[in-house]
């Protein structure tokens, strides 16, 4: 039996709460990036055939150390990864090189991604080349070829001389298995009273359009619901804030006192079981988030991308997701007209066909898949639905005496947490100025002893200049004299 070992926040079937969410950050940052390694927990469950385990340290925590514990735990080590090729992520591309380096296993890396403006401009890629082609290089050694989410990636790895590089799109995309359709074509139209879900980047390069499209949105629709996705969400939620008080106002819905979480229904999923269950009840999803849409549409819901990087574009058109370019999008964009835009033939189309390709790219790289080796599937879907999960985090204004005193604990112990690392991080900076100081004097050693070696010299070539020129004045004067003789 294969042992496969995955590299994500939080097992499949975990089943999070709250206050485990906060304090494991098992969302790693986004909620989303569970989706992806769900999907291939589920792609590679084989059944008697395969032996599956999660690998829940975090990139940014991995030592070459680690590399030996991977050794020993399995035969493969697969890496779901998301757009990761951006300059926030050098440390960790840096951190994986050196481990992947060190494993004696294969690794397969799945649904990797560059991240640059809709521009699809790779130059602006250049601040993190190195760090990719040390990662790239690492996997290779281990690997048939490296998956990627589309073909501006692709083309990335090319200009950096990559060409074991195959396009599968994200995973996640098939988390229904072969033969799904969304079955939804244009011309439909909203009902009276629509149930419409939006997602939002916070960090985005057109975030003033973003903000105007958000409100126009909420505007129409006041009851929709704003499913947020990042960790630093679950913690505005769960905290709150001084915004409204003090007056602070962000374009993102960053803060309290944004519109659409004050005027909004505002959830936060703790895992994507829940999160895709929880879209099944919606008429339409629209926003900037490509996981939001892709968990609505494979829930079954209607999804519409608003693209705003490189990343989102080049996922929507490789799965034909219906989308545009944010900046297409007019400020006072209405959902129903994109609604009636909305238009999934060319998914229905294409998805055998994409999901044939993430299947063949498995089998090149060592992998079995549950469809052509297994059940399907569908021990992985038993379990799923026999696993009750903690439903989106929304905020009650009614909290018992266990919530707040859970809630003082854990600021006590992120305040202590907050203090070790600012300990740490003073004794770092004391060792690196004692560091400074210390090759500061060396510097003005090595400076002293070449100064004093360079007088040293030029005293000695002065003294052979002279040297030189009383020997070629004698030479001069008995030349004089034997001339003057004859």
């Amino acid at each position: 039996m294969k042992r496969v070992l995955i590299q994500a926040g939080s097992h499949p079937f975990d089943t999070p709460t709250l206050e485990s969410t906060l304090v494991r950050n098992s969302i790693r940052g986004n909620v989303g990036n569970l989706m992806y390694t769900n999907a291939a927990y589920k792609h590679l469950s084989v059944p008697g055939r395969a032996e599956i385990q999660v690998d829940t340290k975090h990139f940014i925590d991995l030592t070459p150390e680690d590399a030996d514990r991977i050794n020993d735990a399995c035969d493969v080590f697969v890496i779901p990864m998301a757009n990761a090729f951006k300059r926030k992520f050098v440390p960790h591309l840096h951190i994986l090189a050196d481990v992947i380096g060190k494993l004696k296993v294969p690794v397969v890396v799945l649904g990797v991604g560059a991240q640059a403006s809709l521009a699809n401009d790779t130059a602006q890629l250049a601040p993190v080349d190195d760090a990719v082609k040390r990662f790239i290089g690492a996997v290779l050694d281990r690997s048939a070829s490296i998956g990627v989410r589309g073909e501006f990636t692709q083309r990335y790895l090319g200009e950096l001389g990559f060409a074991d590089v195959d396009v599968i799109g994200c995973p996640s995309v098939y988390l229904r298995g072969p033969g799904f359709r969304m079955g939804h074509a244009a011309g439909g139209a909203l009902p009276d009273r629509p149930r419409i879900a939006l997602s939002t980047a916070l960090r985005l390069a057109n975030s003033g359009l973003a903000a105007r499209i958000n409100e126009a949105i909420l505007r129409r629709h006041p009851d929709l619901t704003y499913f947020a996705q990042e960790g630093r969400d679950l913690q505005t939620l769960y905290w709150g804030d001084t915004s409204i008080a003090a007056g602070q106002q962000q374009p993102m819905p960053s803060l309290t006192s944004h519109p659409l979480i004050r005027s909004a229904d505002v959830c936060v999923p703790l895992e994507p079981h829940s999160w895709i269950d929880a879209l099944a009840g919606y008429d339409f999803a629209v926003g900037t988030r490509i996981h939001g849409n892709i968990a609505a549409l494979v829930a079954g819901t209607p999804a519409f991308v608003f693209a705003h990087d490189s990343r989102t574009l080049e996922l929507s058109r490789y799965h034909h997701i219906p989308h545009r370019a944010l900046t297409d999008l007019r400020p006072d964009t209405d959902v129903a007209e994109l609604y009636a835009q909305t238009d999934y033939t060319a998914f229905d189309e294409h998805y055998d066909e994409g999901f044939r390709r993430l299947l063949d790219f498995m089998t090149k790289n060592g992998l079995e898949n549950a469809y052509e080796h297994g059940d399907g599937g569908e021990a992985y879907d038993k379990r799923i639905a026999a696993t009750e999960f903690t439903p989106p985090f929304r905020r009650s204004e009614a909290e018992g005496k266990d919530d707040l005193l859970f809630r003082m604990t854990l600021l006590r112990e992120q305040n202590k947490e907050t203090a070790a690392r600012a300990a740490r991080a003073e004794k770092k900076a004391a060792a690196q100025a004692d560091r400074i100081k210390k090759l500061e004097t060396k510097l003005a050693t090595v400076q002293s002893s070449a100064a004093a070696k360079q007088k040293a010299l030029e005293k000695r070539l002065a003294a052979l200049e002279a040297q030189a020129k009383k020997k070629q004045s004698g030479k001069a004067r008995r030349l004089v004299k034997r001339l003057t003789s004859q």
